[in-house]
């Protein structure tokens, strides 16, 4: 397949050539000193903002077309002589100008285009409104923008400029992508991390910007894009596609979503935009520095962020845009999660059935996750028109992501275990109301967790656009390439260190309420029937400390070409079009797991030593939510810093090194993939705008290699 590529390429484009120099029946081609061509550039005076997909026709034929990405237009083929064009954009008014077309040459049409009703001005007129309006109507804009897209788009697109929903705090791309229709955001807890269209879910929902693939890995291999350390900024508009067309690739089964970078022929003179913020939330509306469970440190958690983009169309033929973009956010996290399980009661006769209806609470967990993320962005992009109708382009994206990560976790369990530790103790029971653990049969774990996680991305895409009116050549290159680290030794601190339980107890939960986020009471009783408090150091002991390095790096190469041809000889507006696409595909991760055993200051007192060097001496007196009391949490940087200066306070066991060396190898994971496509296909509209039809046919083949062997697959 992958040499019968070039040659079905080769094929479609005799084809289109063949189709596009065959005149129609009956009809004789038109000599060419009888023709001309029109050209120029569509203008919004009311916001100085060139038109997109603005819609040219030459009144009284069948003769249209759409301006680009940056207002121009160019139609060809239009007999010599006076000619009417009529130009519309949605919530504009429509437009005509009468021209002059030469015989053999070009005439330069420029079309203004303004609103009565909104501007209260003709094309020639000026505008002059005060702040207020002006954030309206560029609101009010955009979405005309987006309206018009998808009014004009080949297939079912929906689309949404990123001024439509005024400032997004922070500069966020998944924030904003919440508002996309057909999209569903998947979060990792409080950051938006990547998206879904239809359900169907990240790993089958392509994001590209401008058209190149996106690579954001996170912690796993996977087809998923992340999305954290994308800026809304340097965007001018999302594109949602929910039906693919043949010229899409065959990895988009739920969909597509584009990313559509601004480009200084958008505007007619220069635009510089910026904003500077503070972010905070309600729990932490405080300009000193507050206790952070992340390295157990006194952090502010109100953060100041700037934002700008700079659009300098320098000359009519060179232009740049310069974004950048940094943000900070702090975020309170409180969550519990209870776990329910149906079990058969106990000292019912052999053979009784699990009645679903009737579970029990076996499971507790009170989450306290203070998180920050921090954004860095910066993108250069120049657009250099070097012919009358080529335009080249390049760009490039860096962003650095960092987190930080302090969740906190305390659990109850009271096991399904339904019969008691010692002779003559409680067994378990259970109702509606409340769960009544077995005699020495709980656990209580006190665990924290502290990440840094590191996320540098750069994309780099350089592409060349041709429009003559009849012929229409796009091709380009682009490297996205992502590394991401989550550290822990080098950052000063355990993944995890935990505590559980000194000595054999029983849990109940009483007073449960249906939809309630714990139980109205908690108790806990050692094998005596004792009162045991939970939340008292001395009731606990070392348990675990464990690390988890990780360094994924990943990248997407590729490259295409596509060719359209208008075939004007047609009494409807018509185009062929083909193409070809390489894209390369590598992901690697590596994954290393340690646990450690906490063996006590002389390696030996496992279970009487104190975990009271090793709790959390700022993040203390912090209420965890819930109306539950501040927690003694354990800290995973005081215990590594103990450890750093005695090893022999956590030690490695024969099965926890053989267990770590295993996870090291299953996690270890290189994938390259290489997809080669070919396709072909017709568009014709009818009735105007109000019926397109498209269709055509796609060769796709992909290449899997990785650690597990070769798998080839093609579709």
């Amino acid at each position: 397949m992958t040499k019968q590529l070039p040659l079905l390429f080769a094929t479609c484009v005799a084809l289109l050539l063949t189709a596009a120099s065959a005149p129609a029946q009956g009809n004789a081609p038109a000599p060419a000193s009888a023709t001309g061509a029109i050209a120029g550039r569509v203008l919004n005076v009311g916001t100085g903002q060139y038109l997109t997909n603005a819609r040219v026709t030459v009144k009284g034929t069948s003769t249209t077309v759409f301006t680009d990405k940056d207002g121009s237009y160019r139609i060809a083929g239009v007999p010599s002589g006076p000619a009417t064009l009529e130009v519309f954009f949605t919530d504009l008014d429509l437009a005509t100008a009468q021209v002059l077309v030469p015989a053999g040459g070009t005439v330069q049409q420029d079309i203004n285009l303004t609103s009565l009703a909104r501007y209260g001005m003709t094309a020639e007129g000026a505008i002059r409104l005060d702040a207020f309006v002006v954030a309206q109507e560029r609101e009010t804009d955009a979405q005309a923008i987006a309206t018009n897209e998808q009014r004009f788009a080949p297939n079912i697109k929906n689309v949404l400029s990123t001024d439509s929903l005024g400032d997004v705090l922070g500069g966020s791309v998944g924030e904003f992508m919440k508002f996309l229709p057909g999209v569903t955001v998947e979060s990792d807890l409080a950051d938006v991390s990547g998206v879904s269209i239809r359900g169907i879910g990240g790993g089958m929902t392509a994001v590209t910007n401008d058209g190149a693939p996106a690579s954001n890995i996170w912690t796993t291999a996977t087809r998923s894009v992340d999305v954290r350390s994308m800026a809304l900024n340097d965007i001018a508009r999302m594109e949602v596609s929910k039906v693919p067309t043949p010229a899409n690739p065959a990895d988009s089964l739920a969909g597509s979503i584009n990313l559509v970078s601004k480009s200084a022929f958008e505007r007619s003179g220069r635009q510089l935009r910026y904003s500077l913020n503070l972010i905070g939330n309600h729990e932490n509306l405080d300009l000193r520095k507050t206790p952070h469970s992340h390295g157990d440190k006194l952090n502010h958690k109100i953060y100041p962020g700037a934002s700008l983009d700079f659009t300098w169309p320098v000359t009519k033929r060179f232009g740049v845009v310069i974004a950048a973009n940094h943000s900070r956010a702090f975020n309170e996290q409180h969550r519990t999660l209870q776990t329910w399980s149906s079990i058969v009661p106990p000292g019912s006769p052999a053979g009784t059935p699990i009645n679903y209806a009737n579970p029990l609470l076996n499971s507790l967990a009170l989450l306290d996750g203070p998180r920050d993320l921090t954004r860095n962005t910066l993108s250069v992009k120049a657009d250099w028109k070097i012919t009358d109708n080529g335009v080249l382009s390049v760009g490039h994206v860096a962003s650095r992501t960092d987190t930080r990560i302090g969740s906190l976790t305390y659990t109850w369990n009271t096991s399904t275990t339904a019969t008691s530790s010692i002779a003559g103790g409680r067994t378990l029971a259970w109702d509606g109301t409340q769960t009544l653990g077995s005699t020495g049969r709980g656990t209580l774990n006190n665990n924290g967790t502290n990440q840094l996680i590191n996320q540098i991305t750069d994309t780099s895409n350089v592409g060349y656009r041709y429009d003559n009116g009849r012929w229409r050549v796009e091709t380009g290159v682009s490297r996205s390439a992502s590394q991401t680290k989550r550290r822990y030794f080098d950052a000063g601190f355990f993944l995890q260190a935990s505590a559980i339980q000194r000595f054999p107890v029983r849990i109940n939960f009483l007073d449960l309420a249906p939809g309630a986020a714990l139980p109205g009471r908690i108790e806990v009783f050692d094998n005596t029937n004792q009162p045991v408090d939970w939340n008292n150091p001395a009731n606990l002991r070392g348990n675990t400390a464990n690390n988890s390095n990780l360094n994924n790096r990943s990248y997407t190469n590729q490259g295409f070409l596509n060719v359209r041809r208008t075939l004007d000889f047609l009494p409807v507006p018509t185009a062929l079009q083909a193409g070809v696409l390489e894209k390369r595909v590598m992901l690697d991760t590596n994954i290393r797991a340690e646990t450690w055993t906490f063996m006590g200051p002389d390696g030996a007192s496992t279970t009487t030593a104190s975990i009271e060097p090793y709790l959390m001496q700022r993040y203390k007196n912090v209420d965890p939510g819930y109306g539950m009391p501040p927690i003694n949490w354990m800290s995973p940087s005081r215990a590594f810093r103990a450890f750093q200066l005695n090893p022999l306070l956590y030690q490695q066991t024969d099965a926890q090194r053989a267990s770590d060396r295993n996870s090291h190898i299953d996690n270890n994971e290189n994938i390259k993939e290489t997809v080669q496509a070919a396709y072909l296909q017709a568009d014709t509209r009818l009735f105007s705008s109000r019926l397109r039809v498209l269709g055509g046919v796609r060769f796709e083949k992909t290449v899997d290699r990785g650690i597990g062997g070769l798998v080839d697959s093609e579709r």
